[in-house]
């Protein structure tokens, strides 16, 4: 069985930095790769939607290739004083997929 290629994301932490994080197979998503590669990401729920601990802003040219935003997901990112409408997700329902190979996303400040 041939190994499945990784997912390459582009993070810039909330100092500024940019990190290069090779996802692995087994991360369902955005979320898990950022937690799995240390970055400052708190992520409280595990990825139930239930807490927005993994708010991050997607690089613009990648919002065509996500899902739409769940009514929860609104929900939970409306209450965050750091919420930008267009920009804002929760990593945890941002599925991996070869297709976001070299997505880029920002950490948001934690509120």
């Amino acid at each position: 069985m041939a190994e499945s290629k990784g997912v390459r994301v582009e993070v810039i932490d909330r100092q500024g930095q940019l990190h290069h994080i090779d996802a692995r197979a087994q991360e369902k998503n955005i979320m898990q790769a950022l937690f799995d590669a240390g970055q400052d990401i708190e992520a409280v729920c595990g990825g139930c939607c239930s807490c927005a601990t993994c708010h991050v802003y997607v690089d613009t040219q990648w919002l065509p290739l996500l899902p739409a935003r769940s009514e929860n997901e609104t929900m939970l990112l409306e209450y965050s004083q750091h919420y930008d409408e267009r920009r804002s997700r929760l990593s945890c329902q941002i599925p991996l997929s070869a297709e976001l190979d070299g997505i880029g996303v920002e950490l948001a400040p934690q509120d």
